[in-house]
């Protein structure tokens, strides 16, 4: 491969520096194929956290709009709610399941996976829920940033998978852009996401 077709074309390139180039190709190979959701056989909704009993974080309501947008236009039936921390006395999972029955998805149409406690163990539980009913396929929603780790956890487990990627942040549009700082942890943890996940044997 020519070292002018590795030019990253993240519009986050600028956030790390020169000596993440490698990693940064690598999540982009990793995306790959990814972008556009595929009809399946059930829709997974990852959690990203609540503020209390009542309110899921931006980021994890903007994910179930994304769910809920992919149920109403059929591209599965059945919605897996899928990760908590009862640890901490979150029920992140349920709570989506919530918010998805007030929206006027059937109860019966919404799968509670609320075992996991992070995101490599949601992958896991999702397999399973899968294989118990016969399912080959699923469309995953989550993050954008999140999509190359949570992909390559789902090839290791064997899983068939597109993503609906939903946009944590906006691109810069000007010279000062205040949400800097959150696309520079975001990405961090990502890489380092990738670096442990790699060392335990998961992707």
């Amino acid at each position: 491969m020519s070292r002018q077709s590795e030019k990253p074309s993240s519009g986050w390139s600028w956030v790390l520096p020169s000596s993440f180039r490698r990693p940064r190709v690598l999540l982009q190979h990793a995306a790959a194929g990814t972008r556009h959701p595929q009809k399946a056989d059930v829709i997974v909704l990852l959690s990203s956290g609540r503020i209390d009993d009542h309110w899921l974080t931006p980021d994890a309501a903007q994910r179930l709009l994304g769910a809920l947008q992919l149920y109403r236009d059929n591209f599965a039936t059945v919605i897996i709610s899928s990760g908590s921390q009862h640890q901490r006395g979150l029920s992140q999972a349920e709570l989506q399941a919530d918010w998805l029955a007030r929206a006027g998805v059937p109860t019966k149409a919404i799968i509670v996976e609320g075992r996991s406690m992070r995101t490599y163990e949601s992958c896991v539980e999702v397999s399973r829920i899968m294989r118990d009913h016969g399912w080959n396929s699923a469309v995953i929603v989550t993050s954008k940033m999140d999509v190359p780790r949570v992909r390559l956890v789902f090839a290791k487990l064997g899983r068939s998978v597109s993503f609906l990627a939903v946009p944590e942040f906006g691109a810069p549009r000007e010279l000062l852009y205040t949400r800097g700082f959150d696309v520079f942890c975001h990405a961090s943890y990502e890489y380092a996401a990738l670096i442990l996940y790699k060392l335990k044997g998961w992707i």
